[in-house]
């Protein structure tokens, strides 16, 4: 077992390939299963359309409140969200630059879905 950080990034707004749909389910699912168990990431970080989950429209928004509640850091690409228009619009996480990002991902352990 690796003592390094874990960190999962989502860079669209489902999980797999395929039906669009049913992408967005299985994150769902994910997500709840993450916010349920002790074995979590201790950063989510959203990018390319996976800012997008962080907003007021998202179906999955109120999952990243509450994985914020249970201690797990959840950070937006500053580039993505001017990108989307998004300035101002999330409704959890924070933004954040690239050279943070790249940071924290060249020191962790981490998972793409």
């Amino acid at each position: 077992m690796t003592d390094r950080p874990r960190a999962l990034l989502l860079g669209a707004t489902g999980m797999g390939r395929g039906d669009e749909e049913l992408g967005a389910t299985i994150l769902g699912n994910f997500l709840k299963v993450l916010v349920a168990t002790p074995r979590r990431p201790q950063t989510i970080v959203c990018w390319n359309a996976g800012v997008n989950l962080l907003t007021a429209d998202s179906p999955v928004v109120d999952l990243f409140r509450q994985l914020e509640g249970v201690g797990v850091t959840v950070l937006a690409c500053k580039t993505c969200i001017e990108k989307y228009g998004l300035q101002g619009k999330l409704e959890a996480g924070e933004v954040s630059t690239m050279p943070v990002i790249a940071d924290l991902l060249l020191q962790a352990d981490v998972l793409t879905v």
